[in-house]
């Protein structure tokens, strides 16, 4: 009698085994994993920052860098054209080229060193008048150039 019950308990414990098994491996076979779909930080992964985004050669709005920003104003004077600035960096450069026929102004700013610059770029709208447009640009560690304000 006590060998019987030994024998129908060790039964018992190789069937539980086996159902346990059994459905530990159905369940890891419906479950798929895969490194491709892996969606964790790109912080470490130079190629996966990159993809999907292409730096601007130029841009005319807020927030958005490029290799440089573009500032569009009109105005005329006897003479053409006027303009100056005034920044608390050295970090930017301006240049403007002025249309005669349109007598319209087309300023870029490049950066040349990483900071924030406020800057005040003037330009004359008639003989008299001048016309100031406040900004606060950013340039990058690689010198892009962003106007946030």
């Amino acid at each position: 009698m006590k060998n019987s019950k030994t024998v129908t308990r060790t039964l018992i414990a190789a069937l539980i085994a086996i159902i346990i098994a059994a459905s530990s491996a159905t369940i890891v076979s419906t479950v798929k994993a895969g490194a491709v779909s892996y969606e964790g930080s790109a912080s470490s992964h130079q190629s996966q920052k990159s993809e999907g985004y292409q730096l601007l050669e130029k841009t005319t709005k807020l927030n958005q860098f490029a290799k440089a920003y573009y500032f569009k104003a009109t105005g005329k004077t006897s003479n053409g054209y006027d303009w100056t600035y005034k920044a608390d960096q050295t970090n930017v450069k301006v240049k403007c080229k002025y249309d005669f026929d349109t007598h319209k102004y087309t300023f870029k700013m490049t950066g040349t060193s990483y900071g924030l610059n406020h800057f005040t770029l003037k330009y004359k709208v008639s003989d008299k008048k001048w016309e100031s447009v406040k900004m606060t640009l950013f340039v990058d560690k690689d010198k892009n150039i962003m106007r946030t304000a």
